[in-house]
Order: structure tokens, then C-alpha cells, then sequence
């Protein structure tokens, strides 16, 4: 069966364009010059098979008969399975058979081909999408008649191809560029919703160990406090010897002391009734001043941090930071000098802890664990946490800096009537 000749004037191109033009999705495209072309290039199915980036996979929008190459059924095929494959590779410019249910090149092993013979497509003409040289895809037209086309519908199918390779590849890349962004948004939706897990899990834990440090305080405390005034009541009856009683006495005055600390730890009653700058200034002073290495310590409060403002939850996980950071200089920095700076800069609350120590560099992965944990409390507040060298290079300095505070609401003005 031959084929009348077939050209393809600027009438016609002004046509496809005018069709295709504000269509703002593939299947759409497609339909609109199916209409467009369907005289010059009859056919019963049109279809645009897309390359994916990798370029291992694509997904076809189709018009005119339903198939199974159709995104709708089946989201992408490989490559590899795709009857046109050598098409996309480019290892050829076109691909023309009068009968494709006999042809062999839509019959070897793992072809994807059930669709074109259960749709009873016979003539099959395909070119490829192509922009700036790079096969991007390809434009296919079958009929259910033997050798519909011919060369000079090959020459007119790659006409209409380069005519809508631009705006179809527009199209990917706008789809494309929609999905990363729904993929983005979603991530931050559930790493939103893990930090707000995890700062409500924080929460918890936090409750839990201030209930621990108020039984503590309210039974065992309680109970070494009165075995203390009874054993001292015991060391001055003139019967017994004060001597023989006295270390035990001491034990037990060492373990209140102990208590107290560790009470306090777990519920730090100075930040709740002081604030959080009276707070640090308590925690310097019990936990530095009773080091076994002497060192020195300062605090600056500017005053105008606005810590004591905030959510106590937040306040609470800024004061764990600063523990820990005091902590680590304890046990590990071998300092002999730590500063405490409480500032605000540019609408933003800041919190410098900095040592005179070896730095952590020197001291490597002793320090790393609690630096991990500050690094989360501080992740789950939606703070900044930055370390590095202290002044001079010498030491360590940690940086904590907070969200900017949202400005007040305006203040809604009265209507004069």
C-alpha cells in the first residue's frame, strides 16, 4: 500500500502552535495537536514517551486509543523494555514499519509490546523529541491499517516533533521542578514533625527528671537530713565517743551535699524563681567554684536577652546547653579560665561559653559526645549552635544563638465615630 504525498506548510505550523499554545499539561499538548495534525498525519494513537533525567526510565502521555503505555496505568517503563529503545539512545533517527504485529523489532524478550497488539496498532511511525541536540523523547503515530506512512510523513512527524519539543520540554521541566518542590516541602513537614516529636519527647523527659529531683528532695533528702540530726544528738551523749561517730558523720554530710547538687540539677529551682541569668550565675558558682582545679570564672549579663521570655521549655534546654558546655570544661578542657557572656545582637539572643582550655582539637572525642547531645537540644529550640577556638586562638568558644524574636503586634487603632 503506497501513501499520497504529504507537505507540511506555514499554515499548518501556525496551526499546531496556535493549538498547542497555553496548554499548561503534557496530555493536554498532546490532544490539542492530535486535532491539529490528525489531516496531515492520520492516526488512531499519538503518543509522547518522556526520558526521565537518568535517562533509564520513561513515562508516555497518550491521546486517541487507551493503552497500557499511558502514565495513568503504569507511572514509568524502562528503557530497555521499550520497543522504540534504540530510538532513544539514538542509534537511530526514526523508526517506520507497516505492520508492527509482525515486525521484529517489537518482539524480542521483555518487550514492553502487549499494548501496541492489544490495541490492534499495525502502522507505527515514531521520530524523537530532541533539544539542543539531546533526545529528550519521542513522538509516536500508529493506525490500525497496514503501511499507513512513508518517508514523507517521516519528514512531516519530525517537523511536528520539533515543534513541540521546546514547549513539552518546558513543560518536564516545570513538572519536574514542581515535584522537587513538593519532595522538599515533605521532607520539612516530617523533619518538622520528628523536632516537634523530639522537643515534646525532650519535654517529657524533662518533667520526669524534675518529679525524680522533687522525690528526692522530699523523701530521701528528707530522711539523711533526719538520720543526720539523730546521729548528731548520738555523738553528744557523754556515753559514746564523738570520735569513733565522726567519719560516719561526715558521709553523711558529704552525701546531703551530693543530694543537693543532684537535686538541683534535676530541678533547677534558681532558674524557675531568678531567671536564667541568676541561674548560670548559681550553676558557675557551685559547680567551678568547687572544682578540684582551681579556675576562674566570669558572667556577662547585658541584660537585654530576653531569655526569661521565652517558651520555659526553651529556657530549660538553654540552661541544659550551658551545663553541659560548663561540664565538658570541667572534665575535659583543663582550663583555668571560663566565661559565661549572656549578649543580644541584631534581634537575636545569644549565649558564648568560652574556655582558656586545650581546645577540641586536643581533646578529640572525649568531648564529642556532649557536644553531639548540646547540638540536639539545640536543633529541637530551632537554635544555631557554632564552636570553634576561643580568643587567640586558644581554647574553645561555643556559640548559641537564637531565633530572631517576632516582632509585637501592632497596636489596633480605635475608630473615632
Amino acid at each position: 500500500m503506497t501513501t499520497p504525498e504529504r507537505t507540511i506548510d506555514m499554515a499548518q505550523i501556525l496551526s499546531i502552535l496556535r493549538a498547542v499554545a497555553g496548554q499548561l499539561d503534557f496530555r493536554a499538548v498532546i490532544h490539542a495537536a492530535s486535532s491539529a495534525i490528525r489531516d496531515l498525519l492520520p492516526h488512531d494513537h499519538l503518543d509522547v514517551a518522556l526520558l526521565s533525567p537518568d535517562r533509564t526510565v520513561l513515562t508516555a502521555y497518550e491521546t486517541g486509543l487507551h493503552t497500557e503505555w499511558d502514565a495513568a496505568t503504569t507511572a514509568t517503563k524502562p528503557v530497555e523494555a521499550s520497543p522504540i529503545r534504540d530510538l532513544f539512545t539514538g542509534e537511530v533517527d526514526h523508526i517506520l514499519t507497516d505492520d508492527a504485529q509482525n515486525d521484529p523489532r517489537f518482539h524480542f524478550e521483555g518487550a514492553f509490546s502487549k499494548p501496541i497488539f492489544a490495541a490492534g496498532l499495525r502502522s507505527r511511525l515514531h521520530v524523537p523529541l530532541k533539544v539542543e541536540g539531546r533526545v529528550i523523547g519521542a513522538l509516536s503515530f500508529s493506525t490500525q491499517a497496514i503501511a499507513s506512512y512513508g518517508p514523507a510523513e517521516v519528514d512531516c512527524a519530525q517537523i511536528v516533533a520539533d515543534i513541540l519539543s521546546s514547549y513539552i520540554y518546558a513543560l518536564q521541566q516545570s513538572e519536574l521542578a514542581k515535584q522537587s518542590e513538593l519532595q522538599q516541602v515533605e521532607a520539612e513537614a516530617r523533619a518538622e514533625g520528628l523536632r516537634i516529636g523530639a522537643l515534646h519527647l525532650t519535654e517529657e523527659l524533662e518533667y520526669a527528671r524534675q518529679a525524680v529531683g522533687m522525690d528526692l528532695h522530699d523523701q530521701t533528702l528528707a530522711d539523711l537530713t533526719r538520720i543526720s540530726r539523730n546521729l548528731k544528738r548520738l555523738v553528744a551523749k557523754a556515753s559514746l565517743r564523738g570520735g569513733e561517730l565522726q567519719p560516719l558523720q561526715e558521709d553523711i554530710d558529704h552525701c546531703l551535699r551530693e543530694l543537693r547538687v543532684i537535686i538541683d540539677n534535676a530541678k533547677p529551682s534558681v532558674l524557675q524563681f531568678f531567671g536564667f541569668g541568676q541561674a548560670v550565675e548559681a550553676l558557675l558558682e557551685r559547680t567551678v567554684g568547687s572544682a578540684a582545679t582551681p579556675l576562674t570564672w566570669r558572667l556577662i549579663d547585658d541584660g537585654t536577652c530576653g531569655l526569661d521570655e521565652l517558651p520555659p521549655a526553651t529556657v530549660v534546654a538553654l540552661y541544659r546547653i550551658v551545663q553541659e558546655a560548663i561540664n565538658n570544661t570541667l572534665r575535659h578542657a583543663g582550663a583555668s579560665r571560663i566565661e559565661v557572656r549572656l549578649t543580644t545582637e541584631d534581634d537575636r539572643a545569644r549565649i558564648v561559653v568560652e574556655d582558656d582550655g586545650q581546645g577540641l582539637a586536643k581533646v578529640g572525642g572525649r568531648r564529642t559526645g556532649g557536644l553531639a547531645n548540646m547540638r540536639t537540644r539545640a536543633s529541637l529550640i530551632q537554635a544555631d549552635l557554632v564552636t570553634g577556638p576561643g580568643s587567640g586562638g586558644v581554647g574553645t568558644r561555643l556559640e548559641l544563638v537564637l531565633p530572631p524574636r517576632p516582632l509585637p503586634p501592632e497596636p489596633r487603632k480605635c475608630t473615632e465615630r
